[in-house]
């Protein structure tokens, strides 16, 4: 009986010991967390986007770009990236445009067509920009554009990149090497 009374009044000591502690959460310092975030920061030549830190000035891989997109294109994200590939090249082959325009989708210059991120126009009427993700930005106005054209021609949306790319097809390429070329790109597409 003497053990269990002793083992009650240290039990009682251990519980009135800890409602007295002023216990609080560590939180470490402002500067040292990366705050998951939804919306696109640009700063200087670099871009933040959820855990990715880019060069705006290097045309990232593919699954960056599909990352970025689905927060700046939207909808059309998965189509952007395989435009990009189809019309500047896959990782680390980009074209001339791309390289020298900081145009990954082959976008000409729309002049005053449309809103435009384009800074002017290059060799052939391709639309130039100051960095790939204002390249970006200006393939979602430009599918604003084709959204509507699409839902007055049919009274209603597109029901995938498939029916967009076959909507596209004549206006944006007139090559039917391009048309089987996206469908094989949409096919096998694996990002994430």
């Amino acid at each position: 009986m003497k053990k269990l009374l002793i083992a009650l009044v240290f039990v009682m000591v251990l519980v009135a010991t800890a409602a007295n502690l002023n216990l609080r959460v560590f939180t470490p310092p402002a500067d040292t967390v990366k705050p998951k975030t939804d919306t696109v920061i640009v700063r200087n030549d670099s871009l933040f986007y959820d855990s990715l830190a880019l060069s705006l000035k290097k045309i990232p891989r593919a699954q960056h770009l599909y990352t970025v997109a689905k927060h700046s294109v939207g909808r059309w994200a998965k189509l952007f990236t395989v435009v990009k590939i189809e019309e500047s090249g896959a990782d680390g082959q980009n074209s001339f445009f791309a390289r020298n325009y900081n145009n990954l989708t082959g976008m000409r210059y729309p002049g005053t067509a449309r809103q435009t991120t384009s800074t002017g126009s290059g060799m052939a009427y391709y639309a130039i920009f100051s960095n790939w993700h204002d390249c970006m930005v200006d393939f979602r106005y430009y599918m604003q554009v084709i959204d509507n054209k699409f839902v007055a021609r049919y009274g209603r949306e597109p029901k995938d990149e498939y029916e967009m790319v076959n909507f596209m097809f004549g206006s944006f390429n007139v090559h039917q090497k391009w048309k089987n070329d996206m469908y094989w790109l949409l096919n096998h597409f694996h990002y994430k």
